[in-house]
């Protein structure tokens, strides 16, 4: 796992809500989740609200939280070959997220 850069998000990343999450993004099962939401052309952030709210309950609703998380995802995916496609991609579903940047796997 590689180190968050996580800019104006340093406070709350310092925390163990920041560290704990960080660590989930990068399991195997958020990993292949977020590959797979990508796949099916959807935000990158909305097949992980089920998986959040069950391992991190309704403190992750927070707007800078859903923010720090928006960020986290982005630099996992970019690492794993994807490049953004497209920000403000309404959520079908919407737990935690009402929008999301979706990724293209880069050729």
């Amino acid at each position: 796992m590689f180190d968050f850069d996580a800019g104006s998000f340093s406070d709350l990343y310092g925390t163990s809500l920041g560290q704990s999450i960080w660590s989930f993004l990068n399991s195997e099962k958020a990993v292949d989740c977020m590959e797979t939401t990508t796949y099916l052309r959807r935000p990158a952030v909305e097949g992980l609200q089920p998986s959040l709210l069950e391992k991190f309950g309704d403190e992750i609703k927070v707007d800078r939280c859903k923010q720090m998380i928006g960020r986290m995802v982005r630099q996992i995916l970019e690492r794993r070959g994807y490049a953004l496609d497209q920000t403000g991609v309404r959520t079908k579903v919407a737990d935690i997220f009402l929008s999301g940047a979706r990724y293209i796997k880069k050729t």
